[in-house]
Order: C-alpha cells, then structure tokens, then sequence
C-alpha cells in the first residue's frame, strides 16, 4: 500500500540542519554544504545508509524500512564523502578493465564469425538457431539485435563507417559491425554465435567447463555483468555496496580453479561486486598478463580502506562489528589478490561487497 509523498523541498543549508538533527557530526558547514550541491542529497544518501542506526528486530514490520533516520553515534560527514570518493576510484578503475575486455571481444567475435563470411552476422544459417527463433508475441532475439545493429549504425558518425558507406555500401562487414555495436549489442550477438563458435573464444580466454573445454555459456553470462558494471558506472550509479542484478552464475565458476572460491562462498557473493572485481581480474590476467590492475585496485583499498577504518574507530562502532567488517574484508582482498602480501590491511563497511 503506498501513501501520498509529503516530504517538502528543503534548502541546502536546511538540508545541513536535517543531518545535524539526526546525528550526523559536521564540523564545517560550508564544506557540508559544497558537498551537497555538487553531488546532491539524494546521491550521498546511498553511502550513509549504512551509518544509520539499525531497527531493533522487534520493530521490524514487512515493507518498512531496516534503518533509523538517526546516525550511529560518531558518525562525521567525513566518513561519508571518503567512502564516495573511493567508490568514484573503484568505478573509474573497474571502467578501464571492462573497456580493454570490450575491445578485445570486439575483435574475438568479428574475427572468429568472420571465419563463415563477411556478412555472417546478416545470416541467421551462421548463427545459433535458437537465436533466430520465433517468440510469442514478439520478434526473435535475432531480429531485435539485426534492429538494434541498424540503429547503432545509422547513429554512427565514425570516420571508417562514412568512409565504408562512401566507398561500398551500408551494409558493414562483421568485423566493422562489433566496432560500432555497444557492448551490450555485442554480448547478445556473442550469445548467439552457434556454440561451437562461442566455446572456441571461451577457450582462447582459459574459461573452461569440467571436461576442459571451452565455456561458452559462462563467458556470455560474464559478457552480461559486465555491461551490467558498464551501464552502472556509465550513469554515474553507486557501484560500491550494490546487489547485482545481472548476477554471475556460480555453477559456472568450480571448473575454474582461481575462481572456485565464488561458488562456494553462495550466492551472497556472487550478487555483489567483489565476484565481478575477480571475474575482471581473470579475463584481464589472460587478455594481457603484464597488466598491473589487480594491484591498482589492492592499493585504492588498502589506502581508502584504511583511511576509512581509522574514520569508524572514531564513530565508536562496537568493536565486535569492525573486527566482522575487517576480517570479511581481508579474505575477500587475499583471494583477489593471490600472492600479494597485503600486511595490515582495515576496512571499510562492506566496501567491495
């Protein structure tokens, strides 16, 4: 059952005032105030929901809210603009690892379809017949992407796509058609390569089933959850302390020796970000094993992380619950990170959940 809306609009220093009211410590209300108006009220919100005061169990009532408006005591505006600070970090280096995996799928896809034709893509007999199949009361998956392929190229304005129309026509070959499709247009056309296809890529990428063969099936669901993370970040979203709606699947992680550990952690962590962070460091590790972005987001956390552990000490949380919070944190780090000695690590709450 839902009510009328009746909060009424609130000036930013009254919106200063609010916090204050429920708890929050803030020392200079000009910094306060700057925060407010250059990322908004309702933005902050989401990083000092985990600050407020937790409902006792018997107060909890279906469809109610799980937090107090009050703040935990020794709660500082501080606090909150490290955590979006870091989570502004996290987001930036999750971007670069997902952009290099982008492109060299782009690549993988056009050039192993390529194989059947130029325009393999415009054939649905070079495709998987289930793509292609028909659906009730709508088009198939095929048709929908051959519309979604038309849109992205009649959008595009890129220099080789106006050259290529000049020169030959407006029909792209495969390998020019995944430089202009976004990364979501792309993972639906992987997902409906014929699986021998899809399994081949997978295989080039060490994602393996139990027989040792390529994977197809897990890298098409992996190619969703990180258009999922691209979207997110792409918005600006939280992407810090967000349940994944676009979720790995975990039975296809314990053929995967380094990634074993996700399937039996359950699903409490295949939802949340730290499944996806060790999905990108594995495709990362075989797209190009030099790179140091493993390491880049180990040192983000284990400097913001710091910082933000000295910040809850001060917040007087109860000692019980930052050992918890530390300790989640540590384990989750170490297995990101194998073979990294990551010496006095802190947490922050929940920070790559």
């Amino acid at each position: 059952m839902t009510v009328p809306y009746t909060k009424p609009h609130l000036t930013v220093d009254e919106q200063v005032e609010l916090l204050r009211s429920r708890g929050l410590v803030i020392e200079d209300r000009q910094a306060a105030a700057h925060w407010l108006r250059m990322v908004g009220y309702y933005r902050l919100s989401g990083y000092w929901y985990p600050y407020r005061e937790r409902r006792p169990d018997s107060l909890l009532r279906p469809g109610q809210p799980t937090r107090e408006d009050h703040f935990v005591d020794g709660t500082t505006f501080e606090q909150i603009t490290e955590l979006y600070d870091f989570d502004r970090r996290l987001k930036l280096l999750a971007l670069e690892a997902v952009e290099r995996i982008e492109i060299s799928m782009r690549f993988r896809v056009g050039y192993t379809l390529g194989r059947r034709g130029a325009y393999a893509h415009l054939d649905p007999a070079d495709l998987d017949a289930s793509f292609d199949a028909p659906r009730p009361d709508k088009p198939s998956r095929y048709a929908e992407w051959r519309d979604r392929l038309a849109s992205e190229q009649a959008r595009s304005s890129e220099d080789f796509v106006v050259h290529f129309r000049a020169r030959y026509s407006d029909q792209l070959p495969v390998w020019v058609a995944t430089e202009v499709l976004d990364f979501g247009g792309l993972s639906v056309l992987y997902s409906g390569l014929k699986r021998t296809d899809r399994d081949e890529i997978a295989a080039e990428l060490t994602i393996l089933d139990s027989a040792s063969a390529g994977n197809g099936r897990a890298l098409a669901n992996w190619m969703q959850v990180l258009n999922y993370i691209r979207t997110t970040r792409a918005h600006h979203s939280r992407l810090w302390n967000r349940n994944l709606t676009v979720q790995l699947a975990p039975k296809h992680m314990s053929s995967i020796a380094k990634l074993a550990h996700l399937r039996a952690s359950g699903p409490s962590t295949t939802s949340r970000l730290f499944s996806a962070l060790c999905v990108l460091d594995y495709l990362m590790t075989n797209i190009d094993p030099s790179h140091t972005w493993t390491a880049d987001v180990c040192a983000l956390a284990t400097e913001r992380l710091a910082e933000s552990y000295a910040l809850q000490s001060q917040a007087r949380l109860p000692e019980a619950l930052l050992a918890a919070r530390m300790g989640q944190l540590s384990k989750q780090i170490r297995s990101l990170t194998v073979g990294m000695t990551m010496c006095g690590l802190a947490s922050s709450p929940t920070c790559l959940r």
